[in-house]
């Protein structure tokens, strides 16, 4: 008797590890984004746990500028447009850009330009070092890791405020 309930135990014991061994981890987050650096803090809070880890850049062919996707276990995480004007920006009111989107409003951020953040959209203008140029981002956010809360903006605003002064250097927007 004292057997079988050692068998068991030890059965039961490396069922539970092989469990815990099948959850699914969050894939190597890459070093960049949209070919810029990006740091591990402000695009690992982004990233689902899942298996593979794709990006994708596609630039523009009309302005300066490129499509960049990310997506995990073949599900969209992150979508991204960079666009580069030369010209002046259009007024725009910030405080209603975001108005569709839950949780989004006016920002302030640490570069120079304008953003409407929200839990899981932004529209960010970038002013260029000339003021007849600007750059403009949209940003979409998918999946479990979105917080649709009064503070779930941050996430998204912590990266795109570390890839948006890369993207307009990159574009020779800014210095």
């Amino acid at each position: 008797m004292k057997t079988r309930q050692v068998v068991t135990s030890a059965l039961c014991g490396a069922m539970v590890v092989a469990v815990a061994g099948c959850g699914k981890q969050q894939p190597d987050v890459p070093s960049d984004f949209c070919h810029v650096p990006v740091g591990s803090s402000a695009l690992s809070p982004l990233v689902p746990d899942g298996d593979t880890l794709k990006q994708r850049y596609t630039p523009f062919r009309s302005n300066p500028g490129a499509q960049c996707d990310l997506s995990v276990d073949g599900r969209g995480v992150l979508s991204v447009s960079a666009m580069r004007w030369d010209r002046a920006p259009e007024p725009t009111d910030w405080n209603k850009v975001g108005s569709p989107y839950k949780y989004a409003a006016q920002r302030k951020v640490a570069f120079a330009g304008h953003a409407s953040i929200g839990s899981d959209h932004a529209v960010v203008q970038a002013t260029c070092t000339t003021r007849t140029a600007y750059m403009s981002f949209e940003a979409d956010f998918w999946g479990d890791r979105v917080e649709n809360t009064p503070t779930g903006y941050k996430k998204l605003q912590r990266f795109l405020e570390d890839l948006v002064p890369k993207e307009t250097k990159k574009f020779g927007c800014t210095k």
